[in-house]
């Protein structure tokens, strides 16, 4: 792809903000210099397992529905890192079954650059958090749910670009992953249980034995 002028002097740091505002220009032009960057990848995944760490301990009373002292990062990492892994994976897995131009390192660019609107919304709700009163604090919850729907325009227009698909293709695609997705974790909470059950069968022949 011939390289597009004008953004081709851009940062690759400043490439998230530009596509929060213009996701099809973005990409393309992010796809065209080459300015996909396994580092933006790490800081976003990174700054989201913080921002859902600090949504944790750090929000309002009234709006906390967790228990900061039962925190634990091990379960944050696996609700956030796996499932970035995950996601990735299941479209890497169905866009190379259906002739997707775009490689994992793409995907996993896509799907970074589709959290950023919620990154920065969830840290400055938590903030708002508490300074807002009762009723107001709705609204922060509204901003969450625009949020989400603002990186998933994001991620459509990005895995549209990436792979060149038209856009019934894409939206073919994104239910496939979905589907992909739904089995991996099954498969995965199977997994789980299983070693569970290992674990303390072991833990009880142990115990046993030494009794």
């Amino acid at each position: 792809m011939k390289k597009r002028t004008g953004f081709d002097t851009m940062s690759p740091y400043l490439y998230p903000f530009y596509i929060c505002l213009h996701p099809k220009d973005g990409f393309l032009e992010l796809r065209a210099n080459k300015k996909g960057s396994k580092m933006v990848v790490l800081i976003t995944v990174a700054l989201w397992l913080f921002v859902e760490l600090f949504y944790r301990v750090a929000t309002g009373f009234d709006m906390n529905q967790f228990n900061p002292a039962d925190t634990s990062l091990i379960r944050v990492a696996v609700t956030t890192v796996m499932m970035f892994v995950m996601v990735c994976l299941s479209n890497w897995c169905i866009c190379t079954l259906m002739e997707g131009k775009g490689k994992l390192e793409d995907i996993c660019v896509v799907v970074a650059n589709a959290l950023v609107p919620y990154i920065i919304v969830r840290f400055l709700a938590t903030m708002l958090s508490w300074v807002l009163a009762g009723e107001e604090q709705v609204f922060l919850t509204y901003a969450i749910t625009v949020a989400w729907i603002w990186g998933g325009l994001i991620a459509f227009s990005g895995l549209q670009e990436m792979h060149e698909y038209t856009f019934l293709k894409t939206i073919g695609a994104i239910f496939l992953t979905i589907v992909c997705l739904i089995i991996m974790f099954f498969i995965a909470l199977m997994l789980l249980i299983l070693f569970e059950q290992l674990y303390y069968f072991i833990v009880t022949v142990i115990f046993e034995i030494r009794y």
